[in-house]
């Protein structure tokens, strides 16, 4: 049995959260060794360096400012181009690709069978 599908009031009642809690904090893409890029949030900048508390799990991480790439905010998730998206740097497009190759919204090209 399939499960329930979130009605269009949900769904808009859950991005205005989404919206919400993205406006109270400066979100940030921090690089990782293992994951790629993390979600983090801007709590202290001091000359070039800035203090990131890590959205999975609450740890703090000291790193210079020119390492962090903005994110952008949820309304830009999925998005078909990514040209649209306002802050378009390497650690946004593969959270994007990421979210599209999730929900199975994949890019497909011309499919030739021979």
């Amino acid at each position: 049995m399939p499960a329930p599908r979130p009605s269009q009031s949900a769904e808009a009642a859950r991005a205005a959260a989404l919206q919400a809690e993205f406006n109270e904090k400066k979100w940030v893409w921090v690089p990782d060794d293992k994951e790629g890029y993390l979600a983090g949030w801007v709590v202290r900048e001091e000359e070039d360096m800035g203090e990131v508390v890590m959205a999975a799990g609450g740890e703090i991480r000291r790193l210079p400012l020119y390492a962090l790439s903005k994110m952008n905010p949820p309304k830009f998730d999925r998005v078909d181009d990514i040209a649209d998206l306002t802050f378009l740097n390497e650690a946004s497009v593969v959270h994007n690709l990421r979210l599209r190759f999730g929900s199975g919204a994949i890019y497909v090209s011309e499919i030739i069978v021979i």
